[in-house]
Order: C-alpha cells, then structure tokens, then sequence
C-alpha cells in the first residue's frame, strides 16, 4: 500500500542521516581542500538558479549584505576583547 512507504519514509532517522552527510562532505572536504568546498558551494549556487532564476534578488542581497555586516562587527568584537 502507498502509504506504507510515505510511513516507512516519515519514520526515518533524520537526524542520522544530516549526521552521516555532515561527516561525508567534512571528509571530502578535508581530502580534497578548500577548492572542493568552492566547487560544491558554486554547484549549489547553479541549482538554486535553476529552480529559481531571478535568485537573488534585490531584498535577499540586502538581507545577505546585512548579515555579513553583523558577522563582521561580531568578528571584530571577538578579536578586540582577544587583545585586552
């Protein structure tokens, strides 16, 4: 019965499985460097663009801008605290 496989689906460990991802792509990330890193990163990049073209638009590069402005104070807070 089709539902018996949306169940066997639902009832999955998700938490498992973003554990054994999350330690796949760090081993192949140590592997193979930080341009294995670039390289997925610009893959994920072009199948967000192909789901959504118009990605990002102008708010989403304003909201990102914001965020990297906030990491950076952030950043800068951490290293000046470090040198007193």
């Amino acid at each position: 019965m089709i539902t018996d496989g949306i169940r066997g689906f639902m009832a999955r460990d998700w938490q498992r499985a973003r554990d054994a991802k999350d330690a796949y792509w760090a081993e192949r990330v140590g592997r193979l460097g930080p341009l294995e890193a670039l390289r997925i990163a610009d893959e994920l990049r072009r199948q967000a663009l192909l789901q959504h073209p118009d990605w990002p638009d102008a708010a989403s590069r304003r909201e990102d801008l914001r965020h990297h402005v906030r990491m950076t104070e952030l950043l800068a807070r951490v290293d000046a605290a470090r040198r007193v």
